[in-house]
C-alpha cells in the first residue's frame, strides 16, 4: 500500500499517542484502518493471529538496530522494554503492573497457576469442552494421574453456569475456562462465573487470549483471579510473549514451582576478590508480586517492544470502538449465512471478535474457493471461524458472501 495520508495519520497515531490513550479524535486512525498495515488480500482470521501493522514491524525493527549496533552498550538484559508493555497491558484490563507477570505463552501462563496452586488428587479443576484444545489436554493428563476433572459439555451451543455449579465438589479448587471460547466464540461472564466460584472457595482462571483487545475486560470488576493472554491475537503483536495476571490476595495461595533471575533481589556474591565474607550460596531476596512468582529467565524483549506499540494502538483506538465496528459486519454474517445452510455455532448474545458456523466438508469444499478469490478465514473439516478486525470493511464481509456457496 502507498504511504497516504490516512496510512500516515495511522502510524503516527499508534507511536505518538501517550499511555493514557486520551488522544485527540482527529489524530485517530479511522477505522476500517486500512492504511497501518501492508498484508495482500482479504483476511478475516485474526482469531488465529493478527496481522503486524507497519508501525508494530517498526518497533521490532528499531530494537533490533539498537542491539545491534545503536544502543549496543546498553545495560542488557535489566534495561529493557518489559515495563512499559506490562503498563500498556495493565491499563487495557483495568489492572495494577505489580499484579502482571510476563511468561512465554497462554497456555504456559496457565500451566504454571495449575502447578503454582498445587492441584491433584485433592484438588481439582472444573472446565468445559469450549476451554482451548491445549488445555483441555493438560486436563486430560492430569485426569489420568487422579486428579478430579469435570469437563462441561455445552448445550444449545453454551455452557450453563448451572452445571459449573453442580459440578462443584469439596475438592474442586480451580474453575478454568476461556473468556471466550477459540472454536465457537462462545463467551462466558466473568462476574457471575467468579460470584459463583468465590461462594464456594473456588478460584477462577481466565484464557483471554480471544478478549484482550477484542471486547472491553475490567479484571477487578469481574472478580476473576487469574487469567493470562499471549500478543499474538487481538493484541497485535508478536508471538514469545503473554501476560499473566494474577489477583494480589491470590499471592500467598500460590507456590514458586521454578526459580531464576527475574525473580530475586538484593544478591550478594561471597566468593570473589573483595566480596564481603558469608557463605559460598549468594545472599538473596525473592521478590512477592507476580512476576517474583512467574517470571524466571530472559523473555523476549523485542516482542515486548513490539506489544508495548501495539496495545497503544489497541488502546488509542479503545476497545469499545473497535467492538463497535466489528459489530455490524458479523451481524450482516449472522443474517445471510444461516439463509444459504450454514449453521450457527456462536451464539447472538456473544459479543466477542468471532462468528463460527457448522457446513459440512467444509475443508473440502470451501477452502479451494477462498484460495482462488484471496480470502483468508479459518476452515475447518465441517465449520468455518470469520474473525474481522480493524481493517475490514462491510466490502470484505460482501466479497467473502460472494464466494461462499449454499449449502
Amino acid at each position: 500500500m502507498d504511504l497516504s495520508r490516512r496510512a500516515i495519520l495511522g502510524s503516527a497515531a499508534s507511536i505518538a499517542l501517550p499511555l493514557s490513550a486520551k488522544a485527540v479524535p482527529s489524530m485517530l486512525p479511522p477505522l476500517p484502518d486500512k492504511g497501518s498495515f501492508e498484508f495482500h488480500g482479504t483476511y478475516m482470521a485474526a482469531a488465529y493471529t493478527h496481522p503486524i501493522s507497519k508501525a508494530v514491524r517498526q518497533a521490532g525493527n528499531d530494537f533490533l538496530l539498537s542491539r545491534a549496533d545503536r544502543d549496543v552498550t546498553r545495560a542488557w538484559p535489566r534495561d529493557n522494554p518489559r515495563n512499559a508493555a506490562v503498563a500498556q497491558f495493565a491499563g487495557l484490563i483495568n489492572a495494577d503492573a505489580k499484579d502482571i507477570a510476563v511468561v512465554p505463552s497462554t497456555t504456559d501462563g496457565e500451566n504454571r497457576i495449575v502447578s503454582a496452586l498445587g492441584i491433584g488428587p485433592e484438588a481439582g479443576v472444573i472446565t468445559d469442552a469450549y476451554h482451548y484444545d491445549g488445555s483441555l489436554a493438560l486436563y486430560g493428563e492430569l485426569a489420568k494421574e487422579g486428579v478430579p476433572i469435570a469437563c462441561i459439555a455445552p448445550k444449545n451451543n453454551r455452557i450453563a453456569l448451572s452445571d459449573i455449579d453442580r459440578a462443584i465438589t469439596p475438592h474442586t479448587k480451580l474453575i478454568a475456562i476461556s473468556h471466550v471460547g477459540s472454536d465457537t466464540g462462545y463467551q462466558h461472564d466473568l462476574k457471575a462465573l467468579s460470584a459463583l466460584a468465590h461462594a464456594k472457595g473456588v478460584l477462577v482462571y481466565a484464557d483471554i487470549v480471544q478478549s484482550a483487545g477484542a471486547i472491553p475486560i475490567d479484571v477487578k470488576d469481574s472478580g476473576v483471579d487469574f487469567c493470562c493472554s499471549g500478543g499474538y491475537k487481538w493484541l497485535m503483536g508478536d508471538f514469545g510473549a503473554a501476560f499473566l495476571y494474577v489477583r494480589p490476595d491470590r499471592l500467598n495461595a500460590l507456590k514458586r514451582t521454578a526459580i531464576g533471575w527475574r525473580q530475586t533481589v538484593n544478591q550478594k556474591s561471597h566468593v570473589y576478590p573483595f566480596d564481603p565474607p558469608g557463605p559460598a550460596i549468594t545472599d538473596f531476596s525473592l521478590k512477592n508480586d507476580a512476576a517474583g512468582k512467574f517470571e524466571v529467565g530472559t523473555p523476549s524483549w523485542c516482542t515486548l517492544a513490539m506489544l508495548e506499540k501495539s496495545i497503544a494502538y489497541v488502546r488509542a483506538l479503545s476497545v469499545a470502538r473497535i467492538a463497535a465496528h466489528r459489530k455490524p459486519l458479523i451481524a450482516r454474517l449472522r443474517e445471510e449465512l444461516p439463509k444459504r445452510g450454514y449453521a450457527p455455532m456462536t451464539p447472538p448474545e456473544t459479543q466477542g471478535p468471532i462468528v463460527t458456523f457448522a457446513y459440512r466438508d467444509a475443508q473440502k469444499t470451501l477452502e479451494p474457493l477462498l484460495k482462488a478469490a484471496n480470502i483468508k478465514i479459518t476452515v475447518g473439516s465441517n465449520r468455518i471461524r470469520i474473525s474481522p478486525s480493524v481493517y475490514n470493511d462491510m466490502g470484505d464481509i460482501e466479497k467473502l458472501l460472494r464466494v461462499l456457496p449454499k449449502a
